[in-house]
């Protein structure tokens, strides 16, 4: 592909992903890069600065922009920080390859250090929540509570029909589409802006998420053992729902209930995956009640 084309892919998704922001995000934000060693962290920030700091990790290839129905709720109570997690699709930018979990969980480390933040309150989702595990694993000192909205993997590996969606969705136009609708099961449809930026971010050789590649080589999508996760002793809410279709979330449950010292886990009737997209009201308060108490 040539460079000018490939320079051209990279502009439409950066405008779909500006104009998401422009149309979608419910309050003033500020935005900035974190340098890190591995590379150039976006940031999308709202909130007050002297309020306590609340980062938030989003799903695979759905970047910072995903959580435009969440923002305005939390941000009234909470200085609230949106990373784009480095090495997936977003604005942010790749320089140094991760080799390992403790790579990724240094990588967060980094970032936090930079904003001089010691303390935070973090909420993940999917391929976020899964971040978010594996930084506690590692960091724990450096978190107060954390909330996990349906895990990629983390407790129950994928169900195998994610992968072929996840492959199609990196393929094209069509795939996307399909993996919404698999997603959502017409409970819910996503706003067009999304849609066009998830669609915008599918050009050229992303590579699809090859099970075995990802394992051995940066140790995701992983399921924590017995062991890990009876280490954590952060407070953790974990928020399943019950339509998910990326694993069992029954098993995920039962999995899950003792799996920490202090997790709390609820199951979301009416909802799938994207628990945050399609209930905000209600997720928006539940976490707030979890953070506050």
């Amino acid at each position: 592909m040539h460079t000018s084309k490939l320079g051209e892919q990279k502009n439409s998704y950066l405008q779909s992903y500006d104009k998401v922001l422009q149309k979608l995000w419910p309050i003033s934000f500020s935005s900035y890069f974190v340098d890190t060693s591995y590379g150039h962290t976006y940031i999308i920030e709202s909130g007050d600065k002297l309020s306590p700091p609340l980062i938030l990790l989003h799903g695979a290839r759905m970047s910072s922009t995903m959580w435009y129905p969440n923002v305005a709720e939390w941000s009234k109570q909470y200085r609230v920080i949106c990373i784009d997690i480095l090495g997936d699709k977003n604005r942010s930018f790749l320089e140094k390859k991760f080799t390992n979990r403790l790579s990724y969980a240094s990588w967060l480390n980094e970032v936090l250090d930079h904003l001089q933040i010691n303390k935070i309150n973090i909420v993940g989702l999917s391929y976020g929540a899964l971040h978010t595990v594996n930084f506690l694993s590692f960091f724990p000192q450096k978190v107060n509570k954390a909330v996990i909205i349906s895990p990629a993997a983390t407790y129950i590996p994928f169900n195998p029909v994610f992968y072929s969606y996840a492959m199609g969705m990196v393929s094209n136009k069509e795939g996307v589409k399909s993996f919404l609708e698999w997603i959502f099961d017409h409970r819910y449809t996503v706003d067009p802006l999304i849609e066009q930026q998830l669609i915008a971010g599918t050009f050229g050789k992303a590579s699809p998420p090859n099970q075995e590649e990802t394992q051995t080589e940066q140790g995701f999508p992983y399921v924590f053992k017995d062991e890990e996760l009876a280490q954590i002793q952060t407070q953790l809410l974990l928020l399943l729902g019950e339509k998910e279709v990326m694993y069992n979330p029954e098993e995920a449950f039962c999995r899950a209930k003792d799996s920490s010292p202090h997790i709390t886990v609820e199951m979301i009737k009416e909802v799938g995956h994207l628990i945050t997209m399609e209930k905000p009201k209600q997720i928006n308060k539940r976490i707030l009640r979890f953070l506050d108490k």
